[in-house]
């Protein structure tokens, strides 16, 4: 398959249909990853003109989701960027511009007194909890199923028990507690979820919270979200910030969080993300993630330690306190 190689050549080309006349040299590198996409900041004359370039190509599945998922969210009151204009280059390649929310996410607060933080959060919570309400009428990527469960197990076993500990993957996998607690989180009733709710894909303005990187969204648990935020290993909250925010989050949402689905959701999202640590940390020599494996560790073992007994996903907690 042909894929368009020069992503700053189509956002620059993409800016000027829509009357902003730059070249490449106006553009400035946010992100250029292995997903296949490009980011860039849009700045004529070296000015930041209030838009973001983006184009992708079809290297992830997600990447052609994130016009639709942008444009559905913010029809539901969501608070995401703005598209400004989009085009499809063929291939499962496309370009768009988008509003520009600045440089200021949640993980550039990891510094800041919980006095700051905690609105932002308590902000974030309440925009991932107006996701979690609505009914998309966008397709989203492949629902949260016994199969995607068991797909991120694997993905921590090869590439974290693996490749980093030096432990079995298979043993891991033929588990009964991996495949229960599986079963278990994919015989649950199902909401649209973001998938990657955590410090990185949430801009602030002030101290309200804008969603981004959401092309990954599918039908879920909203406790898997909840989770990925108050046990982000990049922001290494306490124990007692992780429990106000459960608290927040109960009281946004008027119910209480039911700790047995809480803690296993905890338990996969963190799998998932120690996997994703190592693969990249390794396979793309990028040491940043490698760096974050202690802090994935710590988060993973306090998760294991508070899962109830009453959890189907304990047996698995035990696993993971006595290996990990």
């Amino acid at each position: 398959m042909s894929i368009p190689p020069d992503g700053a050549l189509h956002i620059a080309a993409l800016c000027r249909e829509h009357g902003v006349q730059v070249d490449v040299a106006d553009l400035q590198l946010i992100v250029a990853g292995a997903s296949g996409r490009v980011i860039m900041r849009v700045c004529p004359g070296g000015e930041p003109s209030g838009i973001i370039g983006v184009y992708w190509t079809a290297a992830r599945a997600d990447n052609g989701s994130f016009v639709d998922a942008a444009r559905g969210l913010a029809a539901h009151g969501v608070r995401v960027p703005q598209i400004l204009r989009y085009r499809d280059d063929g291939l499962g390649c496309g370009t768009c511009l988008v509003q520009d929310m600045g440089s200021a996410d949640l993980l550039g607060l990891k510094n800041a007194p919980w006095a700051q933080l905690y609105p932002a959060y308590c902000s974030a919570l309440q925009a991932v909890h107006a996701l979690h309400s609505l009914t998309p009428d966008w397709p989203l990527q492949p629902e949260f199923d016994a199969a995607m469960y068991r797909w991120e197990q694997g993905y921590f076993a090869e590439h974290f028990l693996g490749r980093h500990c030096g432990l079995s993957a298979r043993d891991f996998m033929e588990l009964p507690a991996t495949q229960q607690t599986a079963d278990y989180l994919a015989g649950l009733p199902r909401v649209p979820v973001h998938r990657d709710f955590q410090s990185q894909n949430i801009m602030l303005q002030g101290d309200v919270a804008y969603l981004i990187d959401f092309q990954g969204m599918r039908y879920g648990r909203a406790e898997y979200d909840l989770a990925s935020l108050v046990y982000d290993p990049y922001m290494a909250l306490t124990a007692q910030q992780s429990d106000a925010l459960i608290a927040a989050y109960a009281q946004i949402t008027g119910s209480a969080v039911q700790q047995p689905i809480f803690y296993a959701c905890a338990l996969q999202r963190l799998m998932q993300a120690l996997g994703a640590y190592a693969n990249i940390g390794y396979n793309q020599q990028r040491d940043w993630y490698l760096n974050m494996i202690p802090a994935g560790v710590a988060a993973l073992r306090h998760v294991a330690s508070r899962t109830p007994v009453k959890s189907p996903a304990y047996p698995l907690s035990q696993w993971l306190l006595n290996h990990v």
